[in-house]
């Protein structure tokens, strides 16, 4: 069996101002995702914000984070950076709190090599205290993992599994196929509405940004793809498309995916709707609709909009 299964949201990283973590909400949502159900917490992710919070704020939400889970599910910190060391510093921090993992994309900002990227992976794999999971997220960091990377890195006895943002599905489906006969390694999708094609595919697991407003619904999808409930399936994929409808996407159509997450949490109670620079704000269209839309999300996937949070 891999180290790590099933659902982990990117935990969202709730904010007072920019430079202010808001630690009653971070637990809050902690035990909003656990009621849930999901498998695991991965914090300082994209959906986190990580490398647009201050080393701070990122060393108090895994302190947070670690604490609120209290050993109920594994917590899996980001540590991605442009610095090496800085990213050995944070992942013993999270191993002195108590975290399962380590997640790491390719540094950003430096033109660089698969060759070069290898030998990063393998220096913060041989110095972190916890296992290494590789987060391929080309559109942000500027490089993709190639397959034959991948494979490559995962002969290393403390990298555990990648998760694939690239959208790419037939190279998604090639990692499947390459790991099939590993059972030590994980592999995990990040976009939540390729889930059901993706575990039909031979993933463990998938890290869905939507799991933090609604936990159960991903977890419940990520169940019924496992069994091939068809008609379970077709369900809860009709509420993934009514989160990004109604929520992810402006009346234009253009997506802002954490600002407008974080919004539809501020509404159920969860959190601010605080976001760190450079993330655009909503245009005053974009938070209309979801001010005006968000009960129809609840509704389609079955929950009262004037229930507790916590119930969901």
């Amino acid at each position: 069996m891999p180290l790590f299964s099933g659902i982990i949201p990117p935990v969202v990283t709730p904010l007072t101002r920019p430079d202010q973590l808001d630690t009653d909400a971070a637990r809050r949502i902690v035990e909003h995702l656990l009621s849930g159900g999901v498998n695991g917490l991965f914090v300082l992710g994209t959906t986190g914000e990580g490398p647009s919070l201050t080393y701070q704020i990122r060393y108090e939400m895994v302190e947070v984070a670690c604490e609120a889970a209290a050993g109920r599910v594994p917590v899996l910190v980001g540590v991605t950076d442009t610095s090496l060391q800085e990213s050995v510093h944070l992942a013993e921090h999270a191993a002195a709190n108590g975290a399962a993992s380590i997640v790491a994309a390719a540094p950003y900002y430096f033109a660089t090599s698969q060759n070069a990227v290898a030998d990063w992976f393998r220096e913060l794999a041989n110095a972190s205290p916890l296992p290494l999971m590789l987060y391929n997220m080309p559109s942000c960091v500027g490089i993709h993992l190639a397959l034959n990377t991948v494979v490559e890195l995962s002969a290393h006895q403390n990298i555990v599994g990648v998760k694939d943002s690239s959208g790419d599905f037939d190279y998604f489906r090639q990692l499947c196929g390459k790991f099939s006969d590993d059972p030590d390694f994980a592999v995990f999708m990040g976009p939540e509405e390729l889930i059901p094609q993706a575990v039909a595919a031979g993933a463990d697991g998938g890290v869905c940004g939507g799991g933090n407003l609604l936990p159960r619904t991903y977890v419940e999808l990520f169940e019924a793809s496992k069994r091939g409930d068809d008609a379970e399936i077709k369900r809860l994929r009709n509420v993934v498309e009514h989160v990004f409808e109604h929520i992810y996407r402006d009346p234009a159509g253009d997506m802002n995916l954490i600002p407008a997450l974080k919004l539809a949490m501020r509404l159920r109670g969860l959190c601010t709707s605080c976001t760190a620079l450079p993330l655009p704000p909503l245009t005053p269209e974009h938070a209309t609709q979801i001010t005006s839309d968000l009960a129809t999300v609840l509704h389609a996937a079955g929950i009262d909009s004037t229930s507790p949070v916590a119930m969901q």
